[in-house]
């Protein structure tokens, strides 16, 4: 049985963490490493072999963690994933923070990887490669077929800067076997973004408003089936394996695009909220509120629920083709959205609980 020693970069993340675990329990024979900023939690640190404590963003210290270390290939999910106000942030500073991790920290890790002798790379690129140029609906999207490098925001910009350079054919020519993964919107027990901006805006009573006409479809995927990909993906890179992964960008979704909309209010249920009223806006007047919004946030420096790019977020449609992924890894969802959601909402109302017992216990202390 082969046995190969494989690094999970990003491996104390949401997605990084899961295919430490995925790979252990499928592959036990095989040696798995992590490399993080933050050090792993417990369970974790059973699994693997070997902990790099590392900023990608210091080429240096990447030279050195990779300067004795030979592994046959590396899954590269660490960055940074913009959420909330740095979602939209238009600040040069933002983008310079967002650039140096996801694609300066992916050319120093990629480079010292081929400079370690490895030529077998997984990188988790993202949709918003695509989908964060906000002027353009995205229907049924091809990889073939649909252009890259019209994003705008921070993420897709950079996580698609990052793709081109781990794609490029000067890295082919090095002898690199790379692919890219691109997962939509991810979701999860261990989500702590996603869900966490959803709820909040049942306190903020803002759920009752519909931004056009609510039938723009959106992509999500559930955590275990990203992972899933991502294995196909390894295997398929392996020596032994198909091989027909490399030199590809692969969009993984849960081959279910749902409603926007409804999948918001899908969210809400598991809480036991029910929007008495939905009200669409018409997405020419969302605009101007959002305008005027952003006006009084820089006024006030308070920071608003809706701006510009946000309202654009909500009205606009973007999912994936499947074709590809099953195609060339084989890849089906093997759990379903909606239950993917109820697994999601269930641990999340568990972490608030949780909280809230705490916070309970500081006050009686």
């Amino acid at each position: 049985m082969a046995t190969f020693r494989i690094l999970v970069t990003g491996g104390s993340g949401f997605l990084g963490r899961a295919v430490i675990k995925a790979l252990n329990e499928k592959h036990p024979t095989w040696t798995i490493d992590a490399l993080d900023i933050h050090p792993p939690d417990e369970d974790i640190r059973q699994i693997i072999d070997q902990f790099f404590q590392i900023d990608i963003r210091s080429e240096a210290s990447v030279k050195a963690a990779f300067s004795n270390y030979h592994p046959d290939l590396v899954v590269h999910t660490a960055g940074i994933v913009t959420s909330r106000e740095l979602r939209y942030s238009t600040k040069d500073s933002d983008w310079q923070r967002v650039k140096a991790i996801n694609y300066d920290g992916t050319v120093h890790i990629l480079n010292a990887t081929l400079a370690a002798g490895c030529t077998r790379f997984v990188y988790t690129s993202s949709v918003t490669a695509i989908i964060d140029d906000l002027d353009h609906d995205y229907h049924n999207m091809h990889e073939d077929t649909t252009p890259t490098g019209l994003a705008t925001l921070h993420y897709g910009r950079s996580k698609g800067l990052a793709e081109a350079f781990v794609l490029s054919p000067s890295n082919a020519q090095r002898g690199l076997k790379a692919c890219a993964l691109r997962p939509c919107t991810v979701i999860g027990p261990d989500d702590t973004q996603v869900l966490s901006l959803l709820h909040d805006l049942i306190a903020k009573g803002e759920t009752h408003f519909i931004i056009g006409d609510g039938h723009n479809l959106y992509d999500w995927v559930y955590i275990s089936n990203a992972v899933d990909a991502h294995v196909l993906a390894i295997e398929n890179l392996l020596p032994g394996g198909a091989g027909t992964a490399a030199g590809e960008a692969i969009f993984v979704t849960n081959h279910e695009p749902a409603y926007f909309w409804d999948f918001l209010a899908f969210v809400w249920a598991q809480f036991g909220h029910e929007p008495r009223v939905r009200v669409h806006v018409p997405v020419t007047l969302a605009v101007v509120v959002a305008w005027v919004l952003e006006v009084l946030t820089w006024v006030t420096g308070r920071r608003a629920t809706l701006d510009r790019g946000s309202v654009k977020d909500g009205y606009r449609t973007h999912y994936a083709s499947p074709e590809k992924a099953v195609r060339v890894l084989g890849y089906r969802p093997r759990v379903g959205l909606s239950e993917g959601v109820r697994r999601s909402c269930e641990a999340f109302k568990r972490r608030l609980e949780e909280e809230r017992r705490g916070m309970l216990k500081g006050e009686e202390g």
